[in-house]
């Protein structure tokens, strides 16, 4: 989810093609979080590789002429995910997008995010790799630790150290606080993520829970998959501004399996939806 993560993924100088291209770093932002495993008392966690296929949603928007807009979008989004014999969540993933813009221009896209969380939730290491046409346009590889601040560095670079509020959570303990209230009372929680994604921000993520539970009846779920999911709604806002940079809806299990993403922005809408998924045995011994 990353899976894992709620990107996740991402921000400004890249990939804008409302403008010139999309942006991926906030799609990869919230994938990463939500693609990390979903956790609940009752529930076993899984490991296991899924692929999900990228389309344009439908969007009401009302074109205004001379602005430039998405005319067409696929691609594919792959995601490994192991519980690191309770060490550790891991998450490699790869997404590869394709977009054309109303001008017909069209950009290839592909990132490449590996996520290392411990399980007490205290030191999260990262590496992130973003390519445009295939030609490497970003890499970064960061390294965050709690202790009476959230520590952000990046071995071999020049970036400068960021420090962040305490209360700022890495993914998989911000899943946690999710999963916790997921048939629970509550109808809305507010916390704030750092997943390095977007190295120089944090995000505010609200989430709310509706009482709407679906099947999915398209995927061919391995035993071990419980076909019952969850459609939330959340809002993300970047560091403490007013305004959220998109909406997200999300189905999802309480083994931390989502069936279907849709991101709905300002001019346009991206859907995800899963098409395959397998377990992954873990030897721990």
């Amino acid at each position: 989810m990353l899976p894992y993560y709620c990107n996740i993924y991402i921000i400004r100088k890249l990939m804008l093609l409302i403008k010139k291209r999309i942006n991926l770093k906030v799609l990869y932002l919230t994938l990463l979080i939500w693609l990390l495993p979903f956790v609940e008392s009752n529930s076993k966690l899984l490991s296991y590789q899924s692929e999900y296929e990228i389309s344009l949603g439908d969007s009401e928007t009302v074109r205004v002429p001379g602005k430039t807009y998405v005319d067409k979008a696929s691609g594919d989004l792959f995601i490994d995910w192991i519980n690191n014999c309770d060490n550790s969540w891991v998450s490699n993933q790869r997404m590869m997008t394709r977009f054309i813009n109303s001008h017909g221009v069209g950009t290839v896209n592909e990132i490449n995010y590996s996520i290392n969380e411990n399980v007490d939730g205290k030191k999260m290491d990262f590496v992130l790799e973003i390519k445009e046409n295939a030609e490497l346009v970003e890499r970064t590889i960061g390294q965050a630790n709690r202790t009476e601040s959230l520590v952000v560095k990046f071995p071999k670079s020049d970036k400068k150290d960021l420090i962040f509020p305490k209360d700022v959570l890495f993914p998989h303990t911000f899943l946690k606080e999710i999963t916790e209230n997921l048939f629970g009372n509550k109808k809305m929680i507010v916390k704030k993520v750092y997943e390095g994604t977007i190295p120089e921000n944090f995000f505010n993520i609200s989430v709310f829970f509706t009482d709407k539970v679906l099947k999915d009846s398209e995927v061919k779920f391995p035993k071990e998959v419980k076909n019952n999911f969850k459609k939330l709604r959340m809002s993300y806002y970047r560091n403490n501004e007013s305004t959220p940079i998109f909406e997200q809806t999300v189905h999802l299990n309480n083994q931390g399996i989502a069936s279907f993403f849709r991101y709905d922005y300002q001019d346009y809408s991206l859907v995800l939806k899963l098409k395959k998924i397998s377990m992954v045995e873990l030897n721990c011994n």
